[in-house]
């Protein structure tokens, strides 16, 4: 029996105390097999794309230049949502600035990024929540950081009328001790 245990603050996300606020950067689990995977199937993917592109542009399709032209939008769809998946596994994170005026949360892959400010006097009900069960490729039952429009994630809050959540690769745990410390340090985070 071995006597190492496992350390139970150890956790996903970095947190930053500022004299501003809060900074907490979430990074991606990065799941390198299923990565290796979505890359060597990529390599498929763009020699498929280019030969159908190529008999297309060649005029060789003949008949089948309609079914080639629909069969390489959906397969430019694809690919397109297996770089995002390879990308977000590889180089995703979140970034989450918590201040006295509102909290503004940015996930990015490398240098693509997309962000949402929301003012303090419309936020309520900071909350941890438990997203779902594991997926089969080892994160939670939720679509990827650039298909979720912000809903998702281990902490959520309402922005008026809207739900938003940030923390896709957190577990429970660690997300209300999150949301412990964004409360005990915001007041307009505590009601």
């Amino acid at each position: 029996m071995r006597d190492e245990f496992l350390d139970p603050e150890a956790g996903r996300a970095t947190v930053y105390e500022t004299s501003d606020g809060l900074r907490i950067v979430v990074p991606s689990k990065k799941r390198i097999l299923i990565s290796v995977f979505l890359c060597f199937w990529l390599c498929g993917w763009a020699f498929g794309w280019i030969v159908a592109a190529g008999t297309l542009f060649s005029g060789s399709a003949g008949g089948g230049g309609l079914f080639l032209i629909f069969w390489l939008g959906a397969w430019t769809v694809g690919g397109a949502f297996a770089i995002g998946f390879a990308g977000w596994m590889l180089f995703g994170r979140e970034v989450v600035f918590v201040t006295p005026q509102g909290i503004h949360v940015t996930r990015s892959i490398g240098s693509f990024q997309r962000g949402n400010n929301c003012k303090a006097e419309h936020i309520s009900d900071l909350r941890s929540v438990d997203e779902g069960t594991p997926s089969m490729f080892g994160g939670r039952n939720m679509p990827a950081w650039f298909m979720s429009g912000f809903s998702y994630g281990a902490i959520k809050f309402d922005y008026g009328t809207r739900t938003l959540g940030f923390g896709l690769e957190l577990e429970r745990g660690e997300a209300k001790k999150i949301v412990d410390l964004m409360v005990a340090r915001f007041d307009y985070l505590r009601a």
